[in-house]
Formats: C-alpha cells, sequence, structure tokens
C-alpha cells in the first residue's frame, strides 16, 4: 500500500510539471480605458483605446441603441408585444429563459438587455428591427459605419461570438449617442427589478449606479477572456461623461478607476458655449459671380470641451482664405474663426457665406465693364 502511495505521488508530481495547473485559463486580457465628453464625443484621456477585443455584452448597447432610435421616431413603442422565436430562446449564457413562443414587451425588452444582459431578449429585439438576426447584423454593422466606429464589427447582436469586436474608443462613441435619449435612463440606473410577471429577477452589476453622483449608467460585465470590464456614463453642470475599461484584473478596482477617471474629467473641463457677439466678420470677395462679394456669418455648431484653466485665456482670430468663385451657396466655408490659447489651437469655427451667389451671366459682364469704363 506504501509502494502504491509513493507511485501515486510520483506520476501527480510528473504530471503537474507536463501540464501547467492554469492550462486552461485564458492569457491576461489587454488592458484599455477611455474618457470621452458624451455631448460632444471629445477624447480626452486614453491608453489602448484602439485595441480590439471581444465586444462580449458591449454589443448589446448597439441593439438598444437601434431600439431606441425607433422609440423616439414613434415606429415602435415600450408597450409593443414581441414574440419569442425557437432561435431566440437558444440562446445560452445570460437569459431570462424566455420560452419559443412566449410573448413579452419592448419595455421588458429593453429592461432584460440594460440591467440583465439577456441574451434572448437580445435576439427578440434584434429579430423584430431586422426581420432576422443576420439581417439585424448588417443594420448594426452599418451604424458603427455611419458613427466612425473603425475598430468595431459585428457578427452577431449578442456579442456571444469571439468575432464581434470593438475598442474602448468606439463603445465610448456608442455610449455617447445612448446618452442622447434620456428615457433609457431610468433604465441603465436600475439595480434590481424583475421581468416576466416576476418569474425572472434581474440585477445590475454596475455598482456605480449606486455610489457616484450624477451617474446615469450604463453597464458592467466580466468575462474570463477579456476581464472585468465597466462602461460608466454621468452628468455634472450639463457635463456628460463617459468612461470604458476594459480588461481590468480587480473586479473591484474598474469602478475605483472609472471613479477616479470620471472625477479627474468633472474637475479638469468644461464645456464653453463661443460667445459670437463681438465677433464681426468681413465680406469675402467672389470671382465669376453676380456679386463682387458675399457677406458673411460665423456658424457655431455648439458647444466645445476646454480645460476650465484656459477659460478666461482663449483668443479669437479671424483668418480668411482665398476669394470664392461662383457660384456660391449660403453656407460655404470663406474662412475660420481660430481660438487659441498662448498661440495653441483648441478648435475653431467656419465662418460662411450668408447668401447664394449666382455665376455672372453676359448681360452683368457688360454692365459690370460699362461702369468700369465710365459709359
Amino acid at each position: 500500500m506504501k509502494k502504491f502511495s509513493v507511485l501515486l505521488a510520483i506520476f501527480f508530481a510528473i504530471f503537474s510539471l507536463a501540464v501547467p495547473l492554469n492550462s486552461d485559463e485564458a492569457p491576461d486580457p489587454q488592458y484599455s480605458y477611455v474618457l470621452m465628453e458624451g455631448s460632444t464625443a471629445t477624447l480626452l484621456y486614453q491608453e489602448n483605446g484602439s485595441a480590439r477585443v471581444p465586444a462580449h455584452h458591449a454589443a448589446k448597447l448597439m441593439t438598444l441603441l437601434l431600439a431606441a432610435e425607433k422609440i423616439d421616431s414613434g415606429e415602435m413603442s415600450f408597450d409593443d408585444i414581441l414574440k419569442t422565436s425557437a432561435h431566440a430562446n437558444s440562446m445560452q449564457g445570460a437569459q431570462i429563459w424566455l420560452m419559443p413562443g412566449e410573448e413579452i414587451s419592448v419595455g421588458e425588452i429593453i429592461k432584460s438587455l440594460s440591467v440583465g444582459n439577456a441574451n434572448d431578449a437580445c435576439v427578440v429585439m434584434a429579430e423584430r428591427l431586422g426581420g432576422t438576426e443576420e439581417d439585424f447584423v448588417k443594420i448594426m454593422n452599418k451604424k458603427a459605419d455611419a458613427l466612425g466606429m473603425t475598430g468595431t464589427k459585428y457578427f452577431d447582436s449578442t456579442g456571444i461570438s469571439s468575432q464581434t469586436v470593438t475598442t474602448a474608443c468606439d463603445t465610448a462613441i456608442l455610449a455617447s449617442e445612448l446618452l442622447k435619449y434620456p428615457f433609457l435612463t431610468p433604465y441603465f440606473t436600475t439595480w434590481v427589478d424583475s421581468v416576466r410577471g416576476g418569474k425572472t429577477e434581474l440585477a445590475s452589476e454596475n455598482r456605480l449606479i449606486l455610489s457616484y453622483t450624477g451617474a446615469t449608467g450604463m453597464k458592467a460585465y466580466y468575462k474570463k477572456e477579456i476581464g472585468n470590464c465597466v462602461i460608466a456614463t454621468a452628468e455634472r453642470n450639463d457635463m456628460k461623461l463617459v468612461c470604458v475599461i476594459f480588461g481590468e484584473t480587480d473586479p473591484d478596482q474598474r469602478f475605483k478607476t472609472a471613479k477616479e477617471k470620471l472625477n479627474a474629467g468633472f474637475s479638469a473641463y468644461t464645456l464653453f458655449k463661443p460667445k459670437l457677439i463681438d465677433l464681426y466678420p468681413e465680406p469675402v470677395l467672389v470671382k465669376g459671380g453676380e456679386k463682387t462679394e458675399v457677406e458673411t456669418e460665423i456658424y457655431c455648431p455648439g458647444e466645445f470641451v476646454i480645460r476650465k484653466s484656459q477659460a478666461d485665456k482663449l483668443e479669437a482670430e479671424l483668418t480668411y482664405g482665398e476669394p470664392l468663385k461662383a457660384p456660391v451657396k449660403r453656407g460655404d466655408e470663406a474662412g475660420r474663426v481660430i481660438y487659441s490659447v498662448d498661440g495653441e489651437e483648441l478648435f475653431s469655427l467656419k465662418i460662411v457665406a450668408k447668401e447664394d451667389i449666382k455665376k455672372m451671366d453676359i448681360l452683368v459682364g457688360i454692365r459690370r465693364i460699362l461702369g468700369h469704363v465710365g459709359l
């Protein structure tokens, strides 16, 4: 018996040398983070923000965005009833246990996606919006392209597929778009709830919605290949911040880091609305037009993010390019207003034509010539 025990010990010793104990574990996930101002999509801080990672539950934010657009346009309502397909029922992983043929409202689907990360609910919504999940994925990718999410590619609506990838920068852009639909905020900030008449309990993993002042959502999750992730949004003094963290090894540290990044953003930055009252754009020459010059105005698309320490140091300079060539369309760029601090450009506004100017015809040309010769 003693001899057998010795042999067994030797066997396990050799086996442990041949096969590492952690051989079934994925390599450490790649860490990346981004802090973005959401209303302007201005990137404030980032580390490896363009690194591609499996999207996992972050993919569901695109499904939520496309659903929000339909609700906002009136093409779909929270009370609409959807039916569960066999395909949706077949989803594995996080789910709310929908049965084939079971009916569920759009409101409960959105709750299941924003709070519970449910894969079966996600496919139900995908099929409502695209007819089939496959066709819906085409819509997802088209929207990602339109938003400039160059590092994102969807192969499914749920993020189950390892081929569905995204980046921290792209996810911040996506979260910024979702902030345009405040009717989603109550869902993103729900801690616990239930669906299906109380049959399925939901619990958010995003602890920041309970502890961070101004928190507005959005999502937290873990997957071995990706690590601990959080997509956190918050609003203070009309400024909206989005913090995305992928690949954190410590589940608690992702929330601590998100708080630190959000605090740094709110502390250091502010939204600046240019005051145009003291700026007087000049008329610009027009070549070959019915008029020889066109009045101009400054086009301001909205607010800009600047450091609080720069707010009182901003200087504005009006600059103009070459004369415009007819025909001129209202809104054509004629120059720019450059805003700078200590010679460093921060942002600029367009100086544009205030009216249309047609090309000069023969009669106008003759009159102009006669006017020059004094006849």
